[in-house]
């Protein structure tokens, strides 16, 4: 509807890829958003629970999905922060960010504005909640605070695995 389209693209504007998702098709299932264009037809005829790539989930605002994550770091979204090998590990594991760690960082962001974490080479992690604005990011405080990332799928199957080795 009308209002869920307004959050997606308000999601979109934010990130700065407004353009790249213009033309894209959505199925949205129980506040979930997924893109779907390759198998519009197919998905639509069969009614399925879930389809494509998720983007985000629709509640008050529009919460981005870590599966959408890279795409928009390769489309050249807005809101990047690149962090060190060391950094990276940290961030995995749930950790926040110091400024020491940061390598690089795009400016179009201010304080308590979510950014994309990414490592050396590019790959997205996660997301963060920019502490300061670019140009007053400490080295010796914590810059970003971690959100959501990519070590979580990693975490819950390792908790799942040890809940059924107790049992």
């Amino acid at each position: 509807n009308r209002r869920e389209r307004t959050k997606l693209n308000s999601l979109f504007s934010y990130w700065n890829v407004f353009d790249y998702f213009r033309d894209k098709e959505f199925l949205i299932r129980d506040k979930e958003v997924f893109m779907i264009n390759d198998y519009k037809e197919f998905i639509l005829k069969n009614n399925p629970l879930t389809a494509g790539i998720k983007v985000c989930e629709l509640r008050k605002h529009a919460h981005l999905s870590l599966s959408i994550l890279q795409l928009f770091v390769d489309i050249g979204c807005s809101k990047r922060i690149k962090i060190n090998d060391h950094a990276e590990q940290l961030f995995l594991y749930g950790r926040d960010i110091f400024g020491s760690s940061i390598i690089e960082h795009t400016n179009d962001f201010k304080a308590n504005d979510e950014v994309i974490v990414t490592n050396k080479y590019g790959d997205a992690l996660g997301l963060g909640r920019a502490r300061y604005n670019p140009d007053n990011i400490m080295e010796d405080r914590v810059a970003v605070t971690n959100i959501k990332d990519l070590g979580i799928y990693l975490r819950e199957e390792i908790d799942e695995f040890s809940y059924k080795i107790n049992i």
